[in-house]
């Protein structure tokens, strides 16, 4: 009884997701292991929508619970998979009519009054690494997030389902590749 207690408590605790650590900027990469791949399709993949581009060598994960509704702005995050390099990126998903480089998320913090922006400098896959992480971070503060979208403010996730999808997405990437 006390080894399947032991079993229980050890897997319970190696698939969860719950975690307050911020991720540092300049310990990002793309780099991820096997054997952490490995985790993520055995016990975190069924979470995700997956598409195969074999071609390409290509495997992208879209979390099931993500914004589908694209007729309207949407901000969503995949992981895409090169398993031919051992790497994987967080790909940004919005809508087409809005341009990437330059976009913008603005932030408030409800108890502090502190106020903020996060701007997405440039279109490389790092670029985009780089501005989820500071969102992830501002995520961890607790701060309401929130766009400029054809002149009217719109919250960037707008439920607590689309903000799981991406907090457990960017935790997930953050695991492959080592940081959480």
């Amino acid at each position: 009884m006390k080894k399947f207690v032991l079993i229980f408590f050890l897997t319970a605790t190696a698939c969860s997701v719950n975690t307050s650590k911020k991720v540092d900027l300049e310990k990002l990469r793309f780099s991820y292991t096997d054997d952490a791949y490995i985790f993520f399709r055995n016990m975190r993949q069924s979470n995700y929508d997956l598409e195969v581009m074999e071609q390409g060598g290509w495997r992208i994960y879209r979390h099931e619970d993500r914004k589908l509704d694209v007729t309207d702005f949407y901000y969503n995050i995949s992981l895409v998979v090169n398993w031919r390099v051992n790497r994987i990126y967080p790909i940004i998903e919005m809508p087409k009519s809005m341009e990437k480089e330059g976009f913008e998320v603005f932030w408030e913090a409800m108890e502090s009054q502190e106020k903020g922006r996060i701007t997405l400098e440039g279109e490389k896959r790092r670029d985009e690494m780089v501005f989820s992480t500071k969102l992830y971070n501002k995520m961890i503060d607790e701060v309401e997030m929130y766009v400029n979208y054809k002149g009217n403010k719109r919250l960037l996730f707008e439920d607590s389902g689309h903000k799981e999808a991406f907090r457990v997405s960017m935790y997930d990437f953050y695991r492959m590749t080592g940081l959480l």
